[in-house]
């Protein structure tokens, strides 16, 4: 399971299929060897043989005069030669499984065991010893003698098919997933971002996943469009209660302890923050999309950060051209910098880089940084480390609702700490 984890679909399965043709056509051959190719070889050895004996015996009966005639007819016929000794001249030595079938099927026949030598040279020799009539003739014959296109024919068929299938698999198993891949980007984009259509041809179960899907995002684009309108409503109606108190807390009589007054204003300046920032997060949610420079928009926020006491600097190209909620878009990055401002010590550098398939905003502070086990634990609602980091301000939802208006954009935000030193917040989209 190791070997498979991190593969595409596509692979997992090309390689299994694959395989699967290669092992089955090798069983075939194998079966086709043991049950056709062996058999065949097997009778031609016996066939042999059978030449073999009857041609030595048949030289060793005739006159001397007449073996000469008989000894060019036997080359002419069969490819068998006949001499009185073997050649000496040829010491290499191989071994070959037709001459062990040979010898064999020899050893039969005389009913005492033959070697066959197989000679090295330009062309390898069969050298078979035969006895006849109380003396040994040697029958020899060149390896061209066993050629046959039987074998090399089946092997060929048998590659060209593996091959064929192989390529036909391919093409198959992408043909079908390739809608898998459409779904799958559209699963990765943003609910605004229009639904990519599927190739033609294609199997109808997967415009059905890509129709199921679409119904889904609707709804769920109208799940968060209330739960916006919801949280709206309940931040703007609380702003008269809290106003309310504010008068009577400016009606106060004068002998109120001043502690007292100053706790109440605490409280109430905490409350119209969170209602802001509830509000903030509300409007983010139900994205207005329009085009717009993002660089332009990094300006006017940087700007802002300056005039708050913190310095900045970019590494930015002179424009991008960016489709989105710019004021959504605008929150995000004023809450990311306000958390550089606060913790961050007040510096920061923007960068924008281009990486395969998708951008990345770099905003990283001259802060201490968090612990790794905290990255991710900071973008949940009305949590703070303040308390490790020595302040005592902010609500905990900062990052919460700029993670929030990233993700309603089709962003991904994360935090990272910078390899020198500092906290990294990277928004990344795909292009």
């Amino acid at each position: 399971m190791i070997f498979w984890r991190g593969r595409s679909l596509f692979s997992q399965t090309a390689w299994t299929m694959g395989l699967g043709i290669v092992v089955l056509q090798v069983l075939t051959l194998v079966i086709i060897l043991v049950t056709v190719l062996y058999p065949l070889a097997e009778r031609s050895a016996e066939d042999l043989a059978g030449l073999i004996v009857i041609s030595a015996k048949t030289y060793a009966e005739l006159p001397a005069d007449t073996r000469p005639a008989f000894l060019a007819s036997l080359q002419a016929d069969d490819g068998v030669e006949i001499a009185q000794h073997l050649d000496r001249s040829v010491t290499h030595t191989h071994g070959h499984i037709y001459g062990w079938l040979l010898s064999r099927a020899l050893s039969r026949r005389l009913g005492k065991p033959i070697a066959v030598d197989v000679l090295g040279g330009d062309v390898r020799t069969f050298w078979v010893p035969v006895p006849v009539a109380g003396q040994q003739v040697w029958v020899h014959f060149d390896r061209r003698r066993l050629a046959s296109s039987l074998p090399v024919a089946m092997i060929f068929v048998i590659s060209f098919s593996t091959l064929a299938l192989l390529v036909l698999t391919m093409i198959l198993v992408r043909r079908v997933l390739r809608p898998l891949n459409v779904i799958s980007e559209a699963l990765r984009r943003s609910l605004q971002a229009p639904l990519p259509s599927l190739p033609h041809g294609g199997a109808y179960e997967f415009q059905n996943i890509l129709n199921i899907f679409a119904e889904l995002r609707t709804r769920l684009q109208a799940m968060i469009n209330h739960q916006s309108l919801l949280l709206t409503g309940i931040s703007h109606d609380l702003r008269s209660p809290l106003a309310r108190l504010r008068m009577a807390w400016e009606l106060l009589p004068e002998s109120t302890p001043q502690h007292l007054r100053d706790g109440m204003l605490q409280d109430m300046e905490r409350m119209d923050a969170l209602l802001a920032q509830s509000l903030a997060l509300g409007r983010g949610l139900a994205a207005k999309v329009a085009d717009f420079d993002l660089m332009v928009l990094l300006a006017e926020v940087c700007a802002d950060f300056e005039r708050a006491g913190g310095e900045w600097e970019a590494t930015l190209p002179r424009r991008y051209p960016f489709r989105g909620d710019r004021e959504a878009l605008r929150r995000l990055l004023s809450n990311l910098l306000e958390n550089a401002l606060r913790y961050g010590g007040g510096k920061i550098h923007v960068k924008l880089q281009k990486t395969p398939g998708c951008f990345l905003l770099h905003l990283c502070d001259s802060g201490s940084g968090i612990p790794e086990a905290d990255l991710e634990k900071v973008f949940e609602p009305f949590v703070r480390l303040d308390d490790a980091r020595g302040h005592g301000e902010g609500s905990g939802l900062g990052l919460a609702i700029a993670r929030q208006l990233a993700e309603a954009q089709g962003m991904r935000l994360r935090l990272f700490n910078a390899a020198g030193g500092g906290l990294c917040a990277e928004l990344s989209w795909a292009v």
